[in-house]
């Protein structure tokens, strides 16, 4: 292919840099949008929309209509910079640090969306044509539930033979996350006064106990070969008073279950047996209104595609080729809108340049020379799949 790929990637890097330099948390994505929008109009793609609920679409056309396309998914929003004193640039200054774009959301999710938008641009420029449609999805609320990639996928009208995901993978392909379960463990009491507590029942002793023997306890949760151990972390603890002189009525520690083994049954059980004879009231930690927390049997997975699935050899071949070394296999820790699609039943990969553990950090950074080979996979994936 005939390509310039220092001024594909100049280009790619000031993308980046302007993409960090418009502020796009949940529910404000619309300038990133309008932002994306110009730029995938500028360079040409065939077909440019804008769907109801603000996601960006674009679309370059292959010449076999007939084979299902292969999709460029990613999302706009990205997490809260925190307190800006902390960082070493402004957060959303998209400053270039030695290699390294350094701002907000530069990895997660900015860096691998400019990758994603110029590797298909890469094609435009060289006058090549992919052998099926190559469509980019970039999606609103990925960190806030998925909203985005529910809409994009309930309304989707095309065939799709691969979605690649632009989540942080540090150029390896990432073949699944295990799933979040979430559950709220409620202790009840009875409230009195601080200064008599003799006559009430005080809910937060139970509570205490409870999460010291979840610490001891948590080995027992099992394990996926690939995407790795259950975990549990207790997150927020409520209680039911904001008086500091009142003891409370009750009180509940919201637990975040991490697994790809483990069902709502057997995670159900397993918090019953670590809360022993003290009477529990559970319930659906990811659900806006009470809702008692599901005894279903089922696996809680986020996604996972096996290694030996053809799609993805013949992928991990061709990214490879483009990189010049193998394209190692991996998997995530965090969760991604992939899950969403699961029930479609969508064939999914993850491939980006950053890496997850710069996610959602103080001084957020991508690396500018893994772009280029993330560029460089991007390209022979999209050329000759």
């Amino acid at each position: 292919m005939n390509l310039d790929w220092d001024v594909l990637l100049q280009d790619c890097v000031n993308f980046t840099q302007r993409l960090i330099q418009t502020p796009s948390m949940p529910f404000e994505e619309a300038q990133l949008a309008e932002l994306i929008v110009a730029e995938l109009q500028q360079l040409h793609f065939d077909q440019v929309w804008l769907d109801e609920i603000g996601n960006v679409n674009g679309r370059i056309r292959g010449t076999d209509p007939s084979l299902g396309a292969l999709v460029l998914n990613t999302h706009m929003d990205h997490v809260d910079p925190g307190e800006p004193s902390l960082w070493s640039v402004p957060p959303y200054s998209g400053t270039i640090v030695e290699d390294r774009i350094v701002g907000r959301g530069a990895c997660d999710i900015k860096g691998p969306l400019a990758v994603q938008v110029y590797s298909m641009a890469a094609l435009l420029r060289a006058g090549v044509r992919p052998r099926r449609d190559v469509v980019f999805s970039a999606v609103v609320q990925e960190e806030i539930g998925g909203a985005g990639a529910i809409h994009w996928v309930e309304n989707l009208d095309y065939a799709v033979d691969l979605v690649v995901l632009g989540e942080p993978s540090d150029n390896k392909i990432a073949l699944g996350h295990r799933g979040i379960a979430q559950m709220w463990v409620q202790f009840n009491g009875r409230s009195v006064h601080a200064s008599v507590p003799e006559k009430g029942v005080n809910p937060n002793y139970p509570m205490a106990k409870f999460i010291q023997e979840l610490q001891a306890a948590k080995s027992e949760l099992s394990a996926h070969e690939l995407l790795g151990p259950t975990t549990v972390s207790p997150t927020i603890i409520e209680v039911d008073t904001k008086s500091t002189n009142v003891t409370p009525a009750w009180t509940r520690v919201c637990l975040d279950f991490r697994t790809a083994s483990e069902s709502h049954k057997s995670l159900r059980a397993f918090v019953q047996r670590v809360a022993g004879d003290q009477p529990v009231v559970l319930e659906d930690g990811l659900c806006s209104t009470p809702t008692p927390y599901p005894d279903s049997e089922e696996i809680i997975y986020g996604f996972y595609t096996p290694p030996t699935n053809e799609k993805v050899q013949r992928a991990q071949t061709l990214i490879g080729q483009g990189m010049g070394r193998e394209a190692e296999l991996s998997s995530y820790q965090f969760a991604t809108d992939g899950r969403h699609f699961v029930p479609y039943n969508l064939t999914m990969i993850g491939y980006a340049a950053s890496e997850e553990s710069q996610a959602h950090v103080v001084d957020e950074y991508i690396s500018i020379p893994k772009m280029l080979e993330s560029l460089r996979g991007h390209v022979a994936l999209l050329q000759n799949y």
